[in-house]
């Protein structure tokens, strides 16, 4: 079984277990582009309902944003110990009693396609959580923003 068809097993028994537990999915609101790209004459023209609208439809997508990161998260942990759980038997193979740790992880991984291909996996949901990482906080502030606007109207 290859890297990728282990990676999808691993992600549809976690989508089975949230549908399990009755936990709704989240997708990103309509329009949620027009309201995070809306320049200040936009939201000076906003009334007080659209000012608390589009704040809901900021907090909505923050919770998208953090649900999307989680996966991501867990797809990261799962490279990681899958990586470590393949390579573990023969990493001593791997360089001199001194050598780095780094040095073995890397000699070994490459000597083994499943383990080389699990790393791509991982590489790229590292460069995803980086992307998103802080990107919830920003939102939930801008969020928070507007609901303050949506007061003072």
């Amino acid at each position: 079984m290859s890297g990728e068809q282990k990676l999808t097993k691993f992600i549809q028994a976690v989508e089975d277990w949230t549908k399990s537990k009755y936990l709704a999915p989240v997708n990103p609101p309509e329009d949620i582009e027009l309201v995070l790209n809306a320049s200040t004459d936009d939201i000076k023209s906003w009334n007080s309902e659209t000012c608390n609208i589009n704040a809901f439809k900021l907090y909505a997508y923050a919770e998208y944003i953090e649900t999307e990161n989680t996966k991501e998260k867990n797809i990261l942990e799962w490279s990681e110990s899958s990586i470590w759980f393949i390579i573990s038997g023969v990493l001593n193979q791997y360089g001199g009693q001194y050598s780095k740790w780094q040095e073995k992880y890397y000699g070994a991984v490459r000597e083994n396609p499943l383990a080389s291909e699990i790393l791509k996996i991982k590489n790229h949901a590292e460069a995803r959580v980086r992307t998103l990482d802080g990107k919830h906080n920003r939102i939930i502030k801008m969020a928070e923003t507007l609901s303050n606007i949506a007061r003072r109207k």
